[in-house]
């Protein structure tokens, strides 16, 4: 009995005694012309002020009119690049237009604060409306669904209403809530009685909000099972008011009259081959409406039973379901949406019906505002329909919607989840915020007080606010009553902030006890703007679960907490089962040894297919490599891949040993390290890098910020800096075609951008770079320190365009120099720059794999005239790279993913220090180059690549060809091989 009694205090507790809310009823006929899509109704509103204030005005929402050209919605979609209602036209577009209105018995007409969007009509009443008073508002409408669906529409005879009718504007103790509707953020309405009857098609089949008093929804005709006595529910509210029913209709029409009471709103849907089914939970009735071609995965009871085991799990949640019956339809769009009494599904599976079956708790009978606290609705029953799956499945979402979550905090583009819906940076953040991040509020506040305790919660909550309008403040404070905490913290960082938390073990002692037992005490150091308690434990192994020995508050910068064992604890951790949402958990683990060895990090035996990624610890990968090269031979190394959460404390680490005995240069060494963890530097990647490896040595720093002000943006503009040093040691190693004696210290600048535009992607890149240029001492020289030198510049820029079948791009690059470049600074005629493919060692040097004599192997990069030997290049370039590649293959399985024929043609300006101009005489040197091939694309894991074979046919210097051959002209057999696209 313990567990109860903080409920039964709760529920006597008088926290809502200064609660109010108005009350409503609407009376309702309309009849459908369903040729043309629209209802023509008649309202008879009650409104009774129960509110302390006087009242002067009064609105309606007409939310059909969000679907149109000139909303608030239709605008929100176009200044973020999406494209749906602002273009329909007439008789596409929705629309609920009021042909007449009367409050307290005087015409009136409407008008519309917020025009030229009409979602929200306003009216000046008559005379004040005083605190208990009544008004009776009368209006007469047209309301037409949309032909593109978004809760709501129309498709032939099948249409779904939803928000179609002139509905009551919330009055609460912030005034009125006169909200257009925008596509983030949903409804809020008030609770009311609603006698509804629907003049329609004789064959029509219907579900709807409420229990049918009266007439012929077409179930029994409709219904999937000839055995099934339709429990209808008509005596469910008591006897009808004689006289207040459905009329006579005309021939081959059929009035169908709906009751429900102490709901928000009422929906329904129609469609003549709607197959009926039906079952029950409790006392509810369940009723499911679906298509003959759904029977696989609406019916057999699939549906229905899905339904009721969603009942039964919110029922063991919250309490007993408020209403007596609730209907799930298929409706015409994707995905769900919610009403009450009612859901329509885009399909019959078990998490979409529990999620939208949820909404009708946390939504429609603890009826929050959705535009201005969305998180008490999507938020809470994302959670509740995860935690029915961790609690029966088996599997936790946590771990992957906590990652997710942090990625969006560490780069900021969280904002506060409690923010009013369409004041969010875009819907896309919105959607994460609310549904995501909110989701994972819950899941906190859970790991704070416990399962029993938030279960406790929850009921509590249910049985005060149940059928009332609900705020965080309420929900707040039930959950500080039932748990006996304090979580205003909780609450201010997780819904009205973006903290970030990070905790360091700074300290572990043990001593052992007269008794046989263990004291142990841990230090750790709160280092983020954030806190949560934080478990002090160890990760399990083997199938093991985790150990938790202590929880610290984890609000003091320096915390100490001690705590007793049996046994001598092992290593220990903060946070081993990742519920603190610490974003940098590489510093939780204890340390041993004077250098510290262990923490955060697991070495392991590298997958080149795909890189391993944790949330707990980084990952070390090791991998042996082995290439050659004519000057070192045969090389073998070991390569260490590390990473933390995929993107940061990265680092690439190679060390290698030449075979060849006359290499001077025996051992060789490349290192890059990006992103520490330690120095967050939201949407920016840093990296440092430095070698020493097959004659050359150097470093380079890096650094790129993207631009982009939202993440759903079409385009992703950057700006980064490169500095780089790169000097040759060793001309063993070099191809001298490629490569001078030199070497160059240079930086600057660069701006770049990627925008999509449906299948069409667009590239362009601008960089600078100064510096200095030097050569190294050679014969003749007398003094070791004596260099000759010299400054320069470097400019390069490109512009792509590519879809799936072709592509162009230009290019134009530029040395500016007194002297020619070093040759590994030249402008590129054929492809990528010796800087380039540096780091590739099948490339790097004299000799490489692919740059053997007799193997042609084209690296896309600079002018990228493909046709052309490698080694040329010169003070500037000007060229077009044309493609075209119709598809044979394209599929999304396997390790062929695509297989194309491929048409290419390149052409060119170069200036005459990379191929003399022909005739003489000219200032510049004219090259072009045709040619076929085949492409192929795969997939092993994440491991991407493209092949090209090419033959370039046409070469118009065909002595400067790669593939040339004595004898060979302008047309002539040649090949060449690349992994990779060409640009």
């Amino acid at each position: 009995m313990t567990p109860m009694i903080p409920i039964l205090l709760l529920l006597m507790a008088p926290d809502t005694l200064g609660y109010w809310q108005q009350r409503a009823a609407y009376h309702i006929t309309a009849a459908l012309d369903e040729p043309a899509g629209v209802l023509v109704g008649h309202a008879r509103i009650t409104y009774v002020n129960r509110s302390p204030d006087t009242l002067r005005d009064f609105f309606v929402h007409q939310y059909l009119n969000a679907f149109r050209p000139g909303s608030r919605w239709a605008a929100a979609d176009a200044a973020e690049g999406r494209v749906r209602f602002q273009r329909l036209r007439d008789p596409d577009y929705a629309f609920e237009r009021i042909t007449n209105a009367s409050l307290m018995g005087e015409r009136a007409r409407p008008d519309y604060p917020y025009a030229p969007d009409s979602t929200i009509a306003h009216w000046a009443l008559p005379r004040p409306l005083v605190p208990g008073d009544s008004v009776v508002v009368e209006i007469d409408w047209r309301a037409r669904p949309s032909t593109l669906p978004r809760r709501q529409g129309r498709q032939g005879r099948r249409l779904d209403f939803a928000q179609w009718y002139p509905k009551v504007v919330v009055y609460d103790r912030w005034g009125w809530q006169d909200h257009p509707l925008y596509p983030a953020g949903e409804f809020y309405g008030e609770f009311a009685t609603y006698d509804v009857m629907l003049d329609l098609p004789q064959d029509q089949v219907i579900g709807a909000t409420g229990v049918v008093v009266e007439g012929d929804p077409g179930w029994e005709h409709a219904k999937v099972d000839p055995r099934l006595r339709i429990d209808y529910q008509r005596g469910w509210y008591g006897p009808r008011v004689p006289g207040a029913g459905c009329g006579a209709v005309a021939t081959g029409r059929k009035c169908i009259h709906f009751h429900a009471e102490q709901v928000h709103h009422f929906a329904f849907s129609l469609n003549p081959r709607y197959v009926y089914d039906e079952g029950r939970y409790g006392d509810v009735v369940v009723r499911a409406l679906y298509l003959p071609e759904d029977s696989a995965t609406w019916g057999k009871g699939i549906a229905v039973r899905n339904t009721e085991v969603a009942l039964a799990w919110l029922d063991s949640l919250y309490g007993k379901f408020a209403w007596p019956t609730l209907t799930n339809v298929h409706r015409i769009e994707g995905g769900g949406t919610e009403f009450p009494m009612m859901v329509m599904d885009g399909s019959a599976g078990l998490g979409l019906i529990i999620h939208e079956v949820g909404h009708n708790y946390t939504m429609g009978i603890l009826a929050n505002n959705e535009w201005r606290e969305a998180f008490l609705d999507e938020g809470f029953t994302s959670f509740q329909t995860s935690w029915f799956f961790e609690r029966h499945a088996g599997r936790s979402e946590y771990p992957t919607l906590e990652a997710d979550v942090l990625m969006l905090d560490l780069d900021r583009w969280s904002e506060p989840v409690s923010m009013p819906s369409e004041r969010f940076r875009d819907f896309f953040t919105y959607n994460q915020m609310v549904y995501d991040k909110a989701q994972l509020f819950y899941e906190q506040l859970r790991y704070v007080v416990g399962d029993e305790t938030m279960r406790r919660i929850l009921r509590a909550y249910y049985a005060r606010w149940k059928l009332k309008h609900v705020d965080e403040d309420a929900f707040r404070e039930v959950a500080e009553q039932v748990s006996r905490q304090d979580v205003k913290w909780l609450f201010g960082q997780w819904l009205h902030g973006t903290p970030l938390i990070d905790y360091s073990l700074k300290r572990v002692r043990r001593s052992p006890q007269a008794d046989g037992r263990w004291l142990t005490s841990v230090t750790l150091e709160r280092k983020g703007d954030g806190f949560m308690p934080v478990e002090i434990g160890t990760q399990g192994r083997g199938g093991e679960g985790d150990t938790i020995y202590a929880r610290a508050t984890g609000q003091p910068a320096l915390e100490r907490v001690e705590f007793t064992t049996a046994k001598r604890p092992g290593p220990l951790m903060l946070d081993p089962r990742v519920r603190a949402h610490d974003y940098n958990m590489l510093n939780n683990r204890e340390r041993h040894g004077l250098v510290g060895v262990g923490g955060g990090w697991t070495l392991r035996i590298d997958d080149p297919f795909q890189e391993t990624v944790r949330r707990d610890r980084g990952v070390r990968g090791l991998l042996p490599v082995i290439w050659s090269n004519d000057f070192g031979g045969v090389t073998v190394g070991v390569r260490e891949r590390a990473n933390y959460l995929g993107r940061y404390n990265r680092a690439l680490v190679l060390g290698t040993v030449a075979t060849r005995g006359g290499a001077s240069q025996v051992l060789g060494l490349y290192g890059r390290w990006s992103n520490p963890i330690g120095q967050l530097q939201p949407r920016t990647e840093t990296s440092v890098a430095a070698w020493f490896v097959e004659g050359r040595a150097g470093g380079k720093i890096q650094v790129d910020h993207a631009l982009r002000p939202r993440l759903v943006d079409a385009a992703d503009p950057h700006v980064g800096f490169d500095a780089l040093w790169m000097a040759t040691t060793d001309l063993g190693y070099l191809d001298r075609r490629l490569w001078d004696d030199a070497g160059t210290v240079e930086g600057g600048p660069w701006v770049s951008t990627t925008r999509t535009l449906g299948t069409a992607v667009l590239r362009a890149r601008l960089g600078a770079h100064a510096g200095v240029a030097y050569w190294n001492p050679g014969p003749g020289i007398v003094a070791n320190n004596r260099y000759d030198f010299e400054a320069f510049g470097r400019f390069a820029g490109e512009a792509s365009v590519r879809t799936p079948s072709w592509g162009a791009r230009l290019f134009a690059g530029a040395y500016l120099g007194s002297s020619d470049p070093v040759r590994q600074r030249r402008i590129s005629i054929a492809g990528a720059d010796p800087y380039e493919t540096f780091t590739n060692p099948l490339l790097r040097s004299r000799g490489a794999l692919l740059v053997r004599p007799d193997f042609h192997y084209q690296a896309p990069g600079g002018a990228n005239l493909r046709g052309f030997r490698p080694d040329l290049g010169g003070r500037w370039a000007v060229a077009v790279n044309l493609e075209a590649t119709p598809w044979v293959l394209r599929r999304d399985q396997g390790i062929l993913r695509g297989l194309g024929l491929e048409a290419f043609g390149d052409a060119g300006v170069v200036d005459t220090t990379a191929l003399p101009s022909s005739p003489p005489g000219q200032w510049y040197t004219t090259l072009y180059d045709i040619g076929v091939g085949l492409m192929t694309r795969h997939q092993v894991k994440e491991l991407a690549w493209t092949m090209r074979l090419e033959v370039p046919l046409a070469v118009n210097r065909w002595d400067d060809a790669r593939d040339f051959t004595a004898g060979d002209k302008r047309f002539a057999f040649r090949w060449q091989v690349s992994v990779g696209t060409s640009f």
